[in-house]
């Protein structure tokens, strides 16, 4: 049985650990369709890799990697990080991957966000929550746009992918505007 560190409706969210990697994790970021929009995917990577990045993640006092998994299945479907912690002025950066391709589109994105940035605000004390995205995936910013999260910025072609510089967006989420409501 995995340990349920946060819990939804159809999801909960649970400390990744190596034996997670060759479940599929090492598969995600070595699949173009699925980490086309992400920095990860640029280079090949491999169980040592993932190993050393779950340790890094497992041992520091700034940073949260959880894995994402169903419910009725305990299937890993993806990941979640809260990293870059900064507990002077309570913020950080929030990234998300929905790997499994069969779990794209129902929600789970959101439900996972909702369950980390409630976390955030109301159990670390943060007050400010960011995450960036190429423009253009909007499956992403439609899931942060669910809870609130809003453009802050544009990085101009910031983002190289498939021949073309893309732009990138800054979204930002305040304690004061999240309302903790269930989105999903």
């Amino acid at each position: 049985m995995r340990p349920i560190f946060l819990e939804g409706k159809n999801i909960f969210l649970s400390p990744l650990s190596k034996e997670d990697i060759p479940g599929g994790y090492a598969e995600w970021l070595n699949n173009q369709e699925i980490t086309g929009f992400m920095e990860s995917g640029k280079f090949p990577v491999n169980i040592d890799n993932l190993s050393n990045y779950i340790d890094a993640y497992n041992s520091s006092n700034n940073d949260i990697l959880l894995g994402i998994f169903l419910k009725k299945q305990s299937r890993h479907i993806g990941n979640i990080t809260l990293h870059k912690i900064n507990w002077r002025n309570r913020h950080a950066e929030i990234g998300i991957l929905i790997g499994d391709k069969r779990a794209w589109g129902k929600g789970y994105a959101t439900e996972a966000l909702t369950l980390i940035v409630s976390h955030a605000f109301n159990r670390l004390n943060l007050h400010k929550l960011y995450a960036g995205m190429v423009k253009g995936n909007e499956g992403s910013k439609i899931a942060f746009e669910k809870i609130g999260f809003k453009v802050e910025g544009i990085f101009r072609e910031h983002f190289y992918l498939n021949g073309k510089y893309h732009d990138c967006y800054r979204i930002g989420l305040l304690e004061s505007e999240f309302n903790n409501k269930q989105f999903y």
